[in-house]
């Protein structure tokens, strides 16, 4: 059982008690208590808070997200001189969220932060001047700026200065020093890096050769055919010949899925759509389910050609007529929404059945789940059971699904179960969910 702390009463102490509450180690989890302690500590001046406050507008925790309330805050703190501050608001500034899109003042800012020794603003800076499309590119600057974050421990500074050893980019090629950094980076739990660190063993570039390592790698960065890994395809790499691999023909289905991700990825093997479509149409076709959803992806996003909704839905179908969980959840998304294919709630009904009872993680199940529950709701594809919609709605907000949680309290609350509905409010409400804070507060 958790122990409530006592009442803070600086802002400092706010702060240590709104941390503890935003994690959940010490005290029950609670990211509206965290909020509130947040903007306590925030409206007494306090730079810190203002920062952290501002992370919680931007995340949409604990408060309905909002850019603009994130980017207040962060300017507040910035006048505080926390670099914290600086950083986020930079970012804001750079991607235009929240405010008026500003290149020059997001520099500005990161450079001031940077220069203070900031990590983060170090590797954000890094990439102004590692993009080859911006007025400030520049590699020497890029590589200086990485060099600091990597100093600073930051993974994306060590992730990216890792791919200017291993391109051999203002510093002398090594694939070995690229690997070094990558296993750095890949130990924060940064994505990219394994990914990249994934190739260099595919290939044995720096590293032993190692298929197995190099699968385990590219299951936990991509997992397997995760949309924005697939969407942060390598765009500037031109093949090397020096060190392209000179692949062999080979029918094991799980090794062709890897070739076709490494092609699309390119550093190693250069950029080549027609190499890497032909190894996972080859993995596909022995019975590999993963390929046939990246497959699936590709069409039905266009990642790296032509849009076609109508081949997604034939790989999906594939996939999901063999078991495959995420296949059968796209393809009832397609036939729901009518997405080059005839419109049938019947089949949509019947495919997220299919992905609500097939093996996949907590996440792609509660989708499932609460898009199946949604339509015993609705009777849409199947006769109306409020019965049936409560319990497997219930079973993805069980799961974590902030939108199941909310649906959940809302029916609780027509049952006139007030105590139950509170408890899945609050479990939506601290994921952020700005409905479900207005029907609580509707309750006090």
């Amino acid at each position: 059982m958790f122990s409530r702390p006592p009442k803070a009463k600086g802002p400092e102490e706010m702060v240590r008690q709104a941390d503890e509450y935003r994690i959940g180690n010490t005290v029950e989890q609670s990211f509206t208590t965290a909020f509130s302690l947040y903007r306590k500590a925030a409206s007494k001046g306090y730079a810190r808070a203002q920062y952290l406050l501002g992370t919680m507008y931007e995340s949409g925790h604990g408060i309905q997200q909002s850019y603009r309330e994130a980017a207040k805050w962060y300017e507040k703190a910035a006048e505080n001189d926390d670099l914290d501050g600086m950083c986020s608001l930079a970012f804001l500034y750079e991607s235009g969220l929240g405010v008026k899109r500003s290149r020059s003042y997001a520099i500005e800012m990161y450079e001031k932060a940077a220069i203070a020794g900031n990590a983060r603003a170090q590797s954000n800076l890094g990439l102004i001047y590692m993009d080859p499309t911006g007025a400030e590119h520049s590699d020497h600057a890029a590589v200086t700026w990485f060099q600091k974050g990597n100093l600073g421990g930051n993974a994306s500074a060590q992730t990216n200065l890792g791919r200017m050893y291993e391109k051999g980019l203002e510093v002398k090629r090594s694939c070995e020093t690229a690997s070094v950094l990558f296993k750095k980076a890949a130990k924060q739990g940064n994505t990219a890096a394994k990914r990249f660190l994934a190739g260099l063993y595919l290939f044995g570039l720096g590293v032993d050769r190692s298929e197995t390592v190099a699968r385990h790698l590219y299951l936990e960065a991509a997992r397997w055919g995760d949309r924005y890994a697939m969407a942060e395809l390598e765009r500037e790499a031109e093949p090397d010949e020096s060190y392209m691999p000179s692949l062999k023909k080979t029918d094991d289905p799980g090794r062709q899925l890897l070739y076709g991700l490494a092609y699309l990825d390119g550093v190693r093997t250069g950029n080549s759509v027609a190499t890497a479509m032909y190894w996972l149409e080859q993995s596909a076709k022995a019975g590999n389910t993963t390929a046939m959803y990246v497959l699936g992806q590709i069409y039905e996003n266009g990642y790296c050609t032509e849009k076609s909704p109508r081949t997604a839905a034939k790989w999906y179908r594939w996939g999901a007529d063999k078991g495959n969980g995420p296949c059968a959840y796209n393809l009832a998304y397609l036939y729901e929404s009518g997405t080059g294919l005839d419109r049938s709630d019947n089949l949509a009904f019947e495919f997220y059945r299919k992905a609500s009872g097939s093996e996949c993680d907590d996440d792609a199940k509660s989708d499932a789940l609460f898009a199946l529950g949604s339509m015993y709701a609705d009777g849409i594809g199947t006769e109306r059971s409020y019965d049936l919609a409560l319990s497997t709605i219930k079973a993805s907000a069980d799961l974590g699904h902030a939108g199941a949680q909310f649906a959940v309290g809302k029916l609780l609350l027509k049952r006139k179960d007030d105590t139950e509905a509170a408890r899945y409010l609050r479990m939506a409400a601290d994921q952020g969910d700005g409905r479900a804070l207005e029907l609580l507060s509707a309750m006090d």
